[in-house]
């Protein structure tokens, strides 16, 4: 039975079977199998034909599919390959624009930074350098800064006397740190701002982000840039640093931050970042150098401009240092904060006004050394803090609000060697005093 010979001819079509019917004899049951023979040929013929267009259509659906998945594919490879070419002009074209040759380097370079918060050589904050503004907690940091984000984004007004450039794209602010309470402190200085540029253009020029960075910046130093170019931003506030990067004492997290900030910085985008100081400094006392301000010195070291604001939590009236400066060192000041306009200004303290001083001593002018002992609060002042007040003197020569008298002319008086009187009349004071403006 299971001999394979028995197999054989069973793939052989057998051949039709003959009318069993007698053409003359039955002629009718003849034509009748002949008709039923014909339709049953007709109906495998069908069948067949039928089989074979549903193979074809498979076959054409089957190859319609791989063409089209061939056509999307050539597509899809034709937009890579032209993103990828644009991502390398644009590289190519960055990079370019960073390559200066020596004389352009070197002999074209203006005599003062451009300022985005400043005039003439006192610059808060340079174009292309970050502005860090550093303090305890309460002091006033982000009231200082809403108010250069208030100047940036086109609201009439200086900060704290200082113009401020505004941008020329759109702003973007970090609220990472308490992002509901910087919003309210935020929204009392934006209390005019519909009615001044307009609900429509505020909404167009600024950006808020709201709690941690999408990303660490200092393990992913394009992470800023990135987030930047995302909001078509050309100014970003950072608020705050502990917040942008994580373990800000060490110096491969300081130095990984840093590198954020200068790609950033590179490619157009200004930064304003706002930081803390050191828990504990000498003798719990306010920092008079950059070692006051906390975390690696790699945060401070490419920072272009560092502004220390010191107080006690919710004092009205702070101290400005300018720790770091791009030029002329500005301050120090007083700055008052109002807390119903969320505003500030200059606040002219008589004690620690040289121009004041000078009025109290018309008779004999000030020295440098009692001008520097004013300024910085100090029965000995430094030698550096000397310098300051030094210069600080000049400066208000040239403002027409002092005049200074030579040791070797006779008049200096007393051995203290160059003197400083004050320009205005000694009896103008009390209800007569000049305007803040005049002395900033």
């Amino acid at each position: 039975m299971t001999d394979i010979s028995l197999w054989e001819g069973m793939d052989v079509e057998a051949p039709p079977e003959p009318n069993p019917f007698d053409p003359d004899r039955h002629p009718e049951e003849h034509a009748a199998h002949d008709r039923q023979t014909a339709e049953a040929r007709a109906a495998v013929q069908a069948a067949m034909e039928r089989q074979r267009a549903e193979r074809q259509a498979g076959y054409l659906a089957e190859e319609t599919a791989r063409e089209l998945l061939r056509i999307k594919a050539r597509h899809a490879a034709q937009a890579l390959w032209e993103q990828e070419q644009a991502a390398l002009a644009k590289a190519q074209a960055r990079d370019e624009a960073r390559v200066q040759d020596g004389a352009v380097f070197l002999l074209d370079i203006p005599p003062t930074p451009p300022a985005l918060w400043g005039k003439g050589e006192d610059i808060l904050w340079a174009r292309g350098e970050a502005l860090m503004i550093a303090g305890p907690q309460g002091v006033g940091k982000t009231t200082v800064a809403g108010q250069l984000l208030r100047a940036t984004v086109g609201l009439p007004g200086d900060v704290l006397g200082f113009p401020v450039e505004p941008c020329q794209r759109r702003v973007l602010y970090l609220a990472m740190d308490r992002p509901e309470q910087a919003r309210r402190n935020l929204a009392r200085m934006f209390a005019d701002a519909e009615d001044e540029i307009g609900r429509g253009y505020l909404a167009e020029i600024l950006r808020f982000w709201s709690g941690p960075p999408p990303t660490d910046f200092a393990a992913d130093p394009a992470g800023l840039l990135r987030l930047a170019e995302q909001h078509e931003a050309d100014v970003v506030f950072v608020d705050s640093l502990k917040d942008a990067a994580v373990g800000l004492s060490k110096d491969e997290v300081g130095a990984g931050y840093n590198r954020a900030r200068q790609l950033a910085l590179a490619e157009g985008v200004q930064l304003v970042e706002l930081h803390h100081t050191v828990k504990n400094g000498a003798d719990g006392g306010k920092p008079n150098n950059i070692n006051g301000i906390y975390g690696s010195t790699w945060l401070t070291s490419g920072a272009g401009s560092v502004v220390l604001l010191w107080g006690e939590p919710g004092d009205p009236v702070v101290d400005l240092v300018h720790l770091k400066q791009p030029m002329n060192e500005v301050g120090p000041l007083k700055v008052l904060h109002n807390r119903v306009t969320g505003l500030s200004e200059v606040y002219q303290d008589e004690d620690t006004d040289v121009v004041a001083l000078a009025r109290r001593c018309a008779s004999t002018g000030v020295s440098v050394q009692e001008a520097a002992g004013c300024m910085f609060s100090a029965e000995k002042p430094t030698r550096a803090q000397v310098e300051k007040a030094r210069r600080k003197l000049r400066d208000l020569v040239r403002q027409g609000l002092l005049t200074e008298r030579a040791a070797t002319d006779g008049q200096g008086g007393r051995g203290h060697g160059d003197r400083w009187f004050a320009a205005a009349s000694a009896s103008w004071t009390g209800d007569e005093e000049a305007p803040d403006d005049r002395y900033q």
